[in-house]
């Protein structure tokens, strides 16, 4: 079975940043996002739980919502929310991407969008549209750069990296501390939320040396994670090298890759200047690379929109548990609830046969619960009306609780 992550929600201290406008606008200088620029709303309290319904968004009113590969898992919270299903035609399976979600709502074509902070060159496209933008931002994110589990090099510094990604100026892995092997940079395709966070937070918006992006441009996410892991090996070919990739990702979509597929163990995260990323130095800001994914609207767009209710719902108690349980790291992590209780563990028993089954889930009675997992027993009523027992074991991790599986206890019985 899978590691899993065992960080306490306690430790973690990160703050909400109330929404922001455009650098572009005026309102803020460089390429620094709102997250990293503005302490001012530190002390925030989070909203009590509340249902997008409370707030008058349904699936008649629904908003046109986009973004990112790796916030698509925030754009479906949202839909489930206003009352959707895994079932619906509607549902959103595909993700937009980064720059095209940006472009879509600077054009007028999105309401609401989920991603990343904009590159400068997205922020000098809205400024010369005339469209300022609004930023909330509703949980913690992080650029981490990645090598393969084997590379015995530790930690890259930002000079460092920029002379790799601009001048194709670090060739061997021993000039960072490595083994004699070439270093081969592997660099994201223009409009994804990787390479944008790459731009803010390291490039400022400088090309990258033309080799790397005509050679060694990977994109997707997926792909960036399987080409530094396996690179040196030949891949497809079978033919060796005596080199290690480089490449950078977003840290919670490592983590939720890892989940589903355990490329996190073949992958080493460096440290960058000298910190390592883990939740909780993303979470207190104390990784250098902390940013975080942003609820980002067009600021003409009218007060009583239900794209401004649903930000307000992202970040309420509701929208957070609903975004940890995902596993993104909440704005608000410090002020949530413990999320390891029996009560949140029914919720995510509900959950999980509303929306991975065609089951109806009946009585709900708890067997035995040895920390960090909990079993249940379950009385289920088949697509053909057969009632079944089932035992429901899930264990608590870093996001809450997670149903790890659900098997039959005895042959189905008629009603």
């Amino acid at each position: 079975m899978k590691r899993l992550c065992a960080l306490f929600l306690t430790a973690l201290f990160l703050t909400a940043c109330a929404p922001k406008t455009d650098p572009g606008s005026g309102s803020q200088s460089g390429s620094q996002s709102p997250s990293a620029s503005s302490s001012s709303s530190q002390g925030e309290t989070m909203e009590p739980a509340m249902a997008l319904s409370d707030l008058g968004v349904t699936l008649e009113n629904y908003p046109r919502i986009n973004g990112s590969t790796s916030t698509l898992g925030m754009v479906q919270a949202v839909y489930e929310g206003a009352g959707g299903s895994m079932k619906d035609e509607s549902y959103p399976w595909e993700p937009l991407r980064t720059v095209p979600s940006y472009e879509a709502l600077i054009d007028g074509e999105l309401d609401l969008i989920l991603v990343p902070y904009a590159s400068p060159a997205v922020r000098e496209q809205a400024r010369q549209a005339g469209v300022e933008l609004e930023y909330s931002q509703v949980a913690a994110e992080a650029l981490i750069f990645i090598t393969p589990k084997d590379n015995t090099a530790s930690n890259i510094t930002g000079d460092q990296v920029r002379e790799i990604y601009l001048h194709n100026g670090i060739s061997n892995w021993s000039e960072l501390g490595g083994p004699d092997r070439g270093l081969v940079p592997i660099c994201r395709n223009a409009d994804s939320g990787s390479q944008s966070q790459m731009d803010n937070l390291i490039l400022d918006g400088q090309a990258m040396d033309p080799s790397i992006q005509e050679n060694y441009v990977e994109l997707t996410m997926e792909g960036m994670l399987e080409q530094v892991a396996y690179y040196h090996s030949g891949g497809m070919f079978d033919q060796p090298t005596n080199t290690y990739a480089l490449g950078y990702t977003l840290f919670n979509y490592l983590e939720d890759m890892d989940h589903f597929t355990g490329i996190g163990s073949e992958l080493k995260i460096l440290d960058y200047e000298g910190v390592a990323a883990t939740a909780q130095s993303i979470a207190d800001g104390s990784y250098p690379l902390s940013d975080g994914y942003y609820a980002v609207l067009r600021a003409d767009l009218p007060q009583d929109h239900p794209a401004r209710a649903v930000v307000r719902w992202l970040r309420s108690q509701t929208g957070q548990e609903e975004l940890l349980h995902r596993g993104f790291l909440p704005v608000y992590m410090a002020q949530l609830p413990p999320q390891d209780t029996e009560q949140a563990a029914r919720r995510e028993v509900e959950r999980y046969y509303e929306n991975y089954t065609d089951w109806q889930l009946g009585d709900v009675e708890l067997v035995k619960r040895e920390d960090p997992s909990i079993t249940f027993r379950a009385t289920v009523t088949l697509e053909d009306g057969q009632t079944q027992e089932q035992e429901i074991l899930l264990e608590s991790t870093m996001r809450g609780w997670s149903v790890v599986y659900s098997i039959p206890l005895e042959q189905e019985s008629a009603n």
